[in-house]
């Protein structure tokens, strides 16, 4: 089935990923799904290859939720937990420790052209620059952040710890919001290896530039490289220009279209709280 919103081209998004200077390999996962509205940033770890394994698992899973245009997009919740259970059992089945992988993303309705989802786990982040104004959407569940500090001001083997993750187990949690997107709003979704390597005035400031979407995550990967490039870093940037009116056609396909892929009631996914 067609996603004939979508089609409009309203909007356009690129992204990058780089392994970084301290790293060996890359843990870092993402899809940058234009044509499904789904855009999707994993962060792995773990010993071994199971760092990425992890995020491939995260990224492969939610990726499956857009085959179709999904009419409620809290779906992505369920996906969620199922990529939570996926990397547990690969983890059990070889014997891996502390696999894991963060996840942050954005779902867009097919339906609506104002209205998107924001989810995420872990430290991964988004952020938004409307009308010249940056702002963090997302926050990270982090020992520091549930303590309400800085990372600095924690004992060295508490820094950079998180509190959930996908593979964590039954204490994994996505937090969602709604998003009502407005015209010209822009989007960055990231890896830690982007937000923790560089300022979040020179984010803005890459991120204000009049250059492609893909040129705006290429910059942001080169900045992170130039600030040290201790983890592996990745970038996707959405940009909208005019949102488009609602038109009959899209109308018609939101009707035809049932409320979950097998045109079943979606069971309760309302994720737990803490």
């Amino acid at each position: 089935m067609p996603f004939l919103l979508f089609q409009k081209k309203y909007f356009t998004a690129g992204a990058y990923t780089d392994t970084g200077l301290a790293r060996k390999e890359n843990q870092d996962s993402y899809r940058c799904l234009s044509s499904g509205g789904l855009f999707v940033v994993s962060d792995g770890m773990g010993g071994g290859d199971g760092g990425e394994r992890a995020s491939a698992i995260v990224v492969q899973t939610l990726a499956k939720a857009v085959v179709t245009p999904l009419k409620n997009l809290s779906a992505m919740v369920k996906f969620s937990y199922q990529a939570n259970t996926e990397i547990q059992k690969f983890a059990a089945a070889n014997h891996m420790r502390g696999m894991g992988a963060t996840i942050v993303g954005i779902v867009l309705s097919p339906f609506q052209p104002t209205f998107a989802m924001l989810f995420s786990a872990g430290d991964s982040r988004c952020y938004r620059l409307r009308k010249k104004e940056l702002e963090l959407l997302t926050t990270d569940h982090s020992i520091a952040s549930a303590m309400g500090v800085t990372e600095e001001k924690l004992a060295k083997h508490l820094q950079g710890v998180l509190t959930n993750v996908a593979g964590c187990g039954p204490k994994f949690f996505l937090e969602t919001q709604n998003l009502d997107l407005m015209d010209n709003d822009l989007y960055l979704l990231c890896s830690d290896g982007v937000s923790r390597q560089i300022p979040e005035s020179e984010i803005k400031q890459i991120l204000s530039s009049n250059s492609l979407p893909e040129q705006k995550a290429k910059d942001l990967i080169t900045a992170s490289l130039k600030h040290g490039g201790m983890d592996n870093a990745t970038a996707i940037v959405i940009a909208f220009g005019k949102l488009p009116e609602i038109t009959p056609d899209v109308s018609r396909e939101e009707a035809e279209t049932p409320m979950t892929p097998d045109g079943e009631e979606e069971d309760d996914v309302t994720p737990p709280t803490e």
